[in-house]
């Protein structure tokens, strides 16, 4: 296994570094930030250290404006996603690809896949999506994960979303948007469900 780092400028003025962890598999496993949750947080580095465990090669992305210390605009989305892509296209084409994204990058995940053209061969771990990543969750393959106190992703939104045949949707009851509720014991056997379900994930995907 060999950690390597992509440099690249970015629009707000900072250099960001996404972190490649290469394991000369096939498989690119790729974790989505959300807008104020790191790829160092809980929920993402434990997917990642996942994706290790089943032997994908790993690509951490960092986003321009977290890089810069400044707040998003929404308009700027667009600017993160083609920054993300351009990271992806960077390394040389895998087989297959797990996109794995919080909140907000489950929209960049989404754009990307499609834009790259590679829908057929991306398997997609939606965590906590918000309600414009539906029409990306309905024309992908994965899994879906959301929390049900989630004012970000309601039950309404969840019906657009149940009954798809190559997508595996699961409540966590009583969860914020962070899938984490008042106490701390509860949190953490919270994560522990959901780790069971990353291994499910990663199993399903890469049979």
């Amino acid at each position: 296994m060999s950690v390597s780092y992509i440099h690249m400028s970015s629009h707000w003025g900072r250099e960001v570094r996404h972190k490649h962890i290469k394991s000369d598999s096939k498989v690119l496993a790729v974790i989505f930030p959300g807008q104020n949750y790191s790829a160092e947080r809980s929920l993402l580095d434990y997917a990642a250290k996942a994706a290790r465990e089943y032997n994908c090669d790993i690509l951490m992305l960092e986003y321009g404006y977290q890089s810069a210390r400044v707040e998003l605009k929404r308009e700027d989305i667009g600017i993160i996603a083609d920054e993300c892509k351009a990271a992806v296209i960077s390394l040389p084409e895998y087989e297959q690809y797990l996109f794995i994204s919080k909140s907000m990058g489950t929209i960049i995940a989404g754009r990307i896949a499609e834009e790259l053209g590679i829908q057929q061969k991306t398997s997609h771990l939606y965590l906590t999506p918000l309600a414009d990543t539906i029409p990306f969750i309905q024309q992908s393959q994965g899994m879906v994960i959301y929390g049900g106190s989630d004012p970000l992703f309601t039950e309404q939104h969840s019906l657009e979303i149940n009954g798809l045949p190559h997508t595996k949707v699961y409540r966590i009851d009583d969860a914020n948007h962070a899938l984490e509720v008042g106490s701390v014991n509860e949190s953490l056997a919270i994560l522990m469900v959901i780790i069971n379900l990353y291994h499910e994930y990663f199993r399903d995907a890469l049979i």
